[in-house]
């Protein structure tokens, strides 16, 4: 007779093989919050395709950026978000990231040394707010780890203190697996855990996230269901006690629904 083994214990014997995981995952990401003026956005998008683009290609060319990609948000729409568009630029080291973006003249999503033509920006647009994460996990996006996809689901994450360990091995023994598995479905296209360097505090409202990639818009509507939990973590895995772990070590927060417009790595 086969024996289950429960998911906590699961967790909690595999916790040294998550963090040596981890340890090997050094990537830093870049998240600006960018609202364009009323009435400014086919301005916005051309001169962010013409110039700004060529711009952010030849940092990534010279490997001082690993990629970096402009999403703009599809939900929540209209005044429920104060925030259009996301600009998110990557780097394996962190202080070469900040450097980028030194000038203090220029909204930071734009980076130094930038032509006239690239400030422009700055002037039909507000920069709402910076955020910088750590890639903690990851699954390849479409077998590239910098390619993107079509779409991108931003979950945050509010875990609390003292609780980060568990997180982030439920994220790599519980959710990996099952999103490996729809993966393999060809239903998604990458995932990623992203832990937030600053700013930080409990009064911040989160201090995860999960990034979902997905080629196609019908595949979000698809996530944790029965079928997929039991074709990745067998038939006798308990459903109920899964749930029960996720939802007494954080709290999702809220969901973003973005769609990529331009990108380079």
């Amino acid at each position: 007779m086969k024996k289950v083994i429960p998911v906590t214990f699961i967790i909690c014997m595999l916790a040294s093989t998550v963090f040596a995981q981890n340890s090997s995952l050094n990537n830093y990401k870049k998240f600006d919050y960018v609202r364009v003026d009323e009435g400014s956005m086919d301005q916005f998008l051309k001169l962010a395709e013409q110039e700004l683009k060529p711009r952010f290609q030849e940092l990534t060319d010279s490997d001082v950026l690993s990629s970096w990609s402009l999403y703009y948000v599809r939900f929540p729409g209209g005044e429920k978000s104060n925030y259009h568009l996301i600009s998110i630029a990557t780097a394996t080291n962190i202080d070469t990231l900040l450097n980028t973006f030194s000038d203090l003249r220029l909204p930071s999503y734009i980076p130094a040394n930038t032509s006239e033509k690239i400030q422009k920006l700055a002037s039909t647009s507000t920069l709402v707010k910076s955020e910088l994460w750590k890639v903690e996990n990851a699954l390849p996006i479409n077998g590239n780890a910098d390619l993107p996809s079509t779409y991108m689901t931003m979950d945050y994450m509010e875990v609390a203190p003292g609780k980060n360990p568990d997180y982030l091995m439920l994220e790599d023994e519980v959710a990996k697996p099952i999103h490996q598995e729809r993966m393999d479905k060809n239903a998604m296209a990458g995932w990623h855990v992203y832990s937030l360097i600053s700013p930080s505090g409990s009064s911040y409202g989160y201090n995860f996230s999960t990034a979902n990639f997905f080629n196609q818009a019908s595949d979000i509507e698809f996530g944790f269901t029965n079928e997929v939990i039991n074709q990745s973590m067998g038939k006798n895995a308990n459903v109920s006690e899964l749930f029960n772990t996720i939802y007494t070590t954080r709290d999702r927060v809220k969901v973003e629904l973005w769609k990529l417009y331009l990108h380079v790595n």
